[in-house]
């Protein structure tokens, strides 16, 4: 089983619409997966949550986990105290490990790389290097302002002890030049930009540097 992390530099990036397009390639080449939200935030009990919105119209090959679920739309940690709850990091990695086996299994966690995800402070970080993480994949809106949050990323993250890289989400229409300057500035970066989810598209551009083969372009 390959495991893939994905979190980003903030909240509402478009990590669930990478979770989706991952997901649906991998579905595609006849692959098991699995989707899991770790702890979801915002969400009503009668709103489709993350996990399930990313496998929707995949037909097969597919399945959806949220291991935590609180409505108030704040920090986890936060958001858990509002219903009386604190939140354990080895509780988490506890519901993790338990999880049924699959070919991939794709953890998205809330918000950026660095919220907390219990009382103590550890975050997303510090899950990737406490599981059997193959791969952390770091989602940044594809904007101006993008090469600093890369940096400051690239900074943060273990990435000497994983394979990581950045993945570009245009959630508006991004100017050309923008996203040409984005590429040339990030390109001597500590860590490689595997790829890029193009506006309204459903196409996924992957990058050279992207390490698994079976999801490169034919």
């Amino acid at each position: 089983m390959k495991t893939i992390l994905i979190s980003g530099n903030d909240t509402n990036i478009g990590k669930t619409w990478i979770c989706r397009a991952l997901a649906n390639y991998l579905a595609l080449h006849h692959q098991h997966v699995q989707v899991v939200k770790v702890i979801e935030t915002g969400v009503m009990p009668n709103q489709k949550g993350d996990a399930e919105t990313a496998i929707e119209d995949i037909s097969a090959n597919c399945q959806a986990y949220t291991l935590y679920s609180f409505a108030a739309p704040l920090a986890p940690v936060s958001a858990a105290r509002k219903v009386n709850h604190k939140l354990n990091f080895n509780n988490i990695l506890h519901k993790i490990k338990n999880l049924p086996e699959t070919d991939w299994r794709i953890l998205e966690t809330a918000g950026g790389l660095a919220v907390p995800l219990d009382e103590t402070g550890l975050d997303s970080a510090d899950l990737a290097l406490q599981l059997p993480t193959d791969y952390l994949l770091l989602v940044i809106q594809n904007r101006l302002g993008a090469i600093h949050q890369a940096r400051v990323l690239a900074a943060y993250a273990p990435h000497s002890k994983i394979k990581t890289g950045i993945w570009f989400n245009d959630s508006m229409s991004v100017d050309d030049d923008v996203t040409q300057s984005n590429y040339a500035e990030l390109a001597n970066l500590s860590i490689p930009l595997w790829g890029h989810q193009l506006h309204q598209l459903q196409t996924l551009r992957f990058f050279d540097s992207f390490p698994l083969r079976l999801m490169r372009d034919a």
